[in-house]
């Protein structure tokens, strides 16, 4: 049986190992020789910083061309490999300069992109409980301003001038209290001054005296299905529409409740844990026809201001129109919106909102954007007028216009009566708008209340008899309100952060994995061949 020979070395292997002895060999004693050599001082501490400097280099191509040929990185293994060509490797070098130029792009695109959105509202919820919401502030302002009865009975008590008749002065009371169109002649508004001073009156003081009472327009109230004393549910707030009647409105500093039942007013607003017209407020408005005396409409009714408990009723506030011998159904769906902790915790600049309590305002209780919009312009309108109109909120320190600036605010209602004061230049110019006016900022939470209404003829026997309302009225211009949520699920939004640190971190890990394949582990690679691994190597030859 023949047995197959088997070498017991290869030829090869000894020559090499003998070539690599000898090459060593050689090293060492030129480095021997160099040591006994006595060059001067300035030379071999150059020729030493020389070689150091070549030993470090050395050892940083050496750990970089270890580290193409052991990482996982995409094309780093055909930058160093000896089998391919030269062009091959310049090919595969150009393709890895360009993967990581286009991934550093496309992270500076997302960092950019994150802080030119830092924030975005999503829905979290369209079955969010409206119990959770508060109801809204219902604001009733009738359509007559100024009450026929009390302007007679004051003309009659008022003591005038002897070239002045009773019918001039009532000619002034709507000049006065509805100032609306053109400038009046300052003759007739110096008349007016001097008849004001002579009765020891304010523009304040007598548009509160002829205002319509709340009582007087609100007969019945119907607050969750119990019969409710509307004095304890409305108190008289100042309006750009002049002098309403608030039901759940806290938005001002103090309330306009009666002494006797101040105990009774709850500290925030209310809330409701149902759905439909019983579960929610419904009023008995008397438009009082015939005590019409001056009003900007053609019927007899009111408006109604639905907004948040808080914000001042302006323009931005849903308005119902309720017309006499009618039945409304004001249907509210409310939408609310609330930021969480890290939006909080998120620099101003950078979240670009406001918190209720962040800031403080003048007139008002608490913060919000409508809030400080109003505040705004009622300081454009003070620089311009050096006073506020009469009939806007005044926290006591700014100085009321009377009746010799009634010229100065109309021609300056323009900003107090509109959202901005810029309506009149170019779209352009708006839309381009850096900043909100008076450093104003939008709410981080809020509450919107969408509402759509209906109504029909109102039958005040049919309304009499029915279960749920014990209302009764012999006018026959009445008007019955019902306002309501429709619904016992509303939408909620949650405001948060468009990328926090884990969503950077997977973002930036997507990206450059796609391309190049990086991980958490190939950057401590980096890390391992261009820091330990050479100063290992060093201490190893070193002790060699």
């Amino acid at each position: 049986m023949a047995f197959k020979k088997r070498r017991i070395f290869d030829l090869r292997e000894v020559q090499s190992q003998q070539r690599l002895e000898k090459a060593l060999e050689a090293h060492r004693s030129s480095n021997s020789t160099a040591a006994f050599s006595v060059p001067s001082h300035s030379h071999s501490r150059r020729h030493r910083r020389l070689y150091r400097l070549q030993q470090i280099w050395n050892w940083f191509t050496e750990s970089l061309r270890n580290y193409c040929q052991t990482t996982s990185l995409h094309g780093f293994s055909y930058i160093t490999r000896q089998d391919i060509s030269r062009q091959e490797r310049c090919f595969w070098l150009f393709v890895v300069l360009s993967a990581i130029v286009a991934s550093i792009s496309l992270v500076l695109v997302s960092m950019y992109a994150n802080r030119e959105t830092p924030t975005v509202t999503v829905i979290e919820s369209s079955h969010f409980p409206t119990w959770n919401i508060p109801f809204p502030a219902v604001t009733i302002c009738n359509f007559n301003k100024i009450s026929k009865n009390k302007a007679l009975s004051l003309m009659k008590s008022m003591q005038l001038p002897p070239n002045v008749t009773s019918e001039h002065l009532q000619q002034l009371f709507n000049l006065t209290l509805l100032p609306v169109g053109n400038t009046v002649s300052n003759k007739s508004l110096q008349l007016y001054d001097h008849i004001l001073n002579m009765n020891n009156l304010t523009l304040t003081e007598l548009a509160s005296q002829l205002s319509p009472d709340c009582l007087e327009m609100i007969s019945r109230c119907i607050w969750k299905g119990i019969n409710t004393r509307c004095e304890s549910l409305f108190q008289r707030i100042t309006t750009l529409e002049g002098t309403c009647c608030s039901f759940n409105y806290f938005g001002a500093l103090t309330n306009n409740f009666p002494t006797k039942i101040a105990f009774q007013v709850p500290k925030r607003p209310y809330r409701v844990t149902g759905c439909g017209y019983p579960t929610g407020l419904s009023v008995l408005l008397d438009p009082m026809v015939a005590d019409y005396y001056g009003t900007f409409f053609s019927g007899f009714g009111f408006r109604l201001l639905i907004h948040n408990a808080h914000n001042f009723p302006d323009e931005n506030s849903e308005t119902k129109v309720v017309t006499s011998t009618r039945e409304s159904f004001v249907r509210i769906n409310p939408e609310s919106t609330y930021a969480t902790r890290d939006i909080r915790r998120m620099d101003l600049k950078w979240r670009n909102c406001l918190f209720g309590s962040e800031r403080k305002l003048d007139g008002l209780r608490r913060y919000s954007f409508i809030n400080c919009m109003f505040e705004c312009r009622m300081r454009m309108t003070l620089q311009i007028c050096g006073c506020l109109p009469a009939y806007v909120a005044n926290n006591g320190t700014y100085k009321v216009c009377g009746v010799l600036q009634l010229n100065c605010i109309i021609e300056s209602k323009r900003l107090y009566s509109r959202a901005l004061a810029n309506l009149d230049s170019p779209l352009s110019i708006v839309r381009h708008t850096t900043s909100f006016p008076c450093d104003c900022l939008p709410d981080c939470e809020s509450n919107l209340y969408v509402s759509e209404s209906t109504m029909g003829r109102l039958d005040a026997s049919y309304s009499s008899s029915r279960n749920y309302c014990t209302f009764y009225s012999n006018h026959t211009d009445s008007i019955l309100v019902h306002v309501f949520f429709s619904d016992l699920m509303s939408t909620r939004y949650r405001m948060e952060i468009f990328q926090n640190w884990l969503s950077s971190l997977a973002s930036f890990g997507g990206l450059l994995g796609l391309i190049l394949g990086f991980s958490i582990v190939t950057a401590f690679e980096f890390i391992y061949f261009l820091t330990f691994r050479p100063i290992f190597n060093y201490i190893n030859r070193e002790t060699d």
